[in-house]
């Protein structure tokens, strides 16, 4: 592989779904190996990849996490944690943050901070499945990380624009998946059976009214409809069954619990209502990303201090971001990297990463690094 550009290149003509990171795996060991760590620890809690470069009498042990899987396109594709890689591509900008900590892994081999530094290569991201997949082997823990960092590109924002939040940074989010089960019966005598139809409006309409209660910044609270299934396509038989999948968000853990309460206790409400037995999945769970404060005001202060501009927006971030799993062990703090005003939005069939931020996000990551023993 030529240099870091072709590399992102390759990347994203070559796109993985999350869980079926494969290639992209083989890639990253294999530019990692030019840059002689430490250590390489392979297939970390699947397709992961961690990189330690140690340094001779450190005191610290910082991490930096870049995430590398792709995304489905279009409707004819699989769910994202299928290994069918049809219609894939890298449209959130996850080839550009691995080709970023690969860019990083460059300048240090060549002249190391005063610290101790670990890159994480996590899949999975998008199904919230891989941080998780990750701390569950042991592997970061081993290492003593004293503290750990994470980027997102953030369209429409200047370029390498430093993006910090103090609290939250990203939001909560889980998938509610809502299972309903009455009587199927012949459509001529409805009154033999149970249909779920009503009990789904009923559903629907009261975790609407409950999004829009709880929409302001200070109590935000979002419920959004994603899927409904309710009986067959068989005019002659009255339903018996239903499901509903709703997507739950909120800016705190606290926030998160209190909806994920008011959904169980709806459904079982409305299940007895209507004499359905009732049950409900959680899936796609992501805690909320909560950076540590000092670690923000390090950020700002390294930002400031090496040229670049920062902001801080008002709100979090409604989206969700698994490197939030991290942080449940470890402190640590997430950041954004402004991509570009004319950059089109993270998931749209539109956006390209654009390469012009590689060297100055790369060069930010190394200002941390050799800024961190001032803490």
């Amino acid at each position: 592989m030529g240099d870091i550009y072709e590399v992102r290149h390759y990347l994203h003509q070559h796109p993985e779904l999350s869980g079926a990171e494969h290639n992209t795996h083989e890639l990253i060991c294999s530019f990692l190996e030019r840059c002689n760590p430490s250590k390489i620890f392979r297939n970390v809690g699947g397709y992961g990849v961690v990189a330690l470069f140690s340094k001779d009498g450190a005191k610290t042990t910082i991490a930096f996490r870049a995430d590398i899987d792709a995304l489905p396109i279009n409707e004819t594709t699989t769910l994202p944690y299928s290994s069918d890689t049809k219609n894939v591509a890298h449209k959130c900008g996850h080839d550009g943050h691995t080709t970023i900590l690969l860019r990083f892994a460059e300048k240090i081999s060549q002249n190391p901070p005063s610290c101790n530094v670990v890159l994480i290569f996590q899949p999975e991201e998008e199904t919230g499945k891989g941080a998780k997949k990750i701390m569950q082997t042991g592997v970061l823990q081993s290492l003593h990380i004293d503290m750990v960092f994470g980027f997102h590109n953030i369209p429409q924002q200047p370029n390498n624009m430093i993006i910090v939040r103090h609290n939250t940074f990203a939001a909560a989010s889980a998938g509610f998946v809502a299972k309903l089960k009455g009587r199927q019966t012949h459509a001529a005598h409805p009154e033999n059976g149970i249909n779920p139809g009503l009990a789904v409006a009923e559903m629907i309409e009261k975790f609407d009214s409950y999004s829009r209660n709880h929409y302001e910044p200070e109590c935000f609270q979002q419920s959004t409809l994603i899927y409904t299934h309710l009986g067959e396509v068989a005019l002659g038989t009255s339903a018996g069954d239903a499901e509903i999948i709703f997507t739950l968000r909120a800016f705190s853990n606290k926030d998160m619990a209190e909806i994920l309460h008011f959904a169980s206790s709806t459904l079982s409400e409305i299940g007895s209502k209507y004499h359905l037995e009732t049950g409900y999945e959680i899936i796609e769970d992501f805690p909320a990303v909560e950076n540590d404060n000092e670690l923000t005001d390090f950020m700002i202060y390294t930002a400031i201090a090496n040229g670049y501009e920062t902001t801080e927006p008002d709100t979090p971030f409604r989206w969700s971001e698994d490197f939030s799993q991290y942080l449940t062990e470890f402190r640590g703090a997430f950041i954004g990297i402004g991509s570009g005003m004319e950059t089109k939005e993270l998931h749209n069939p539109d956006y390209d990463f654009p390469d012009r931020i590689i060297e100055p996000a790369s060069d930010f990551i190394l200002h941390i690094a050799r800024s961190i023993n001032t803490l």
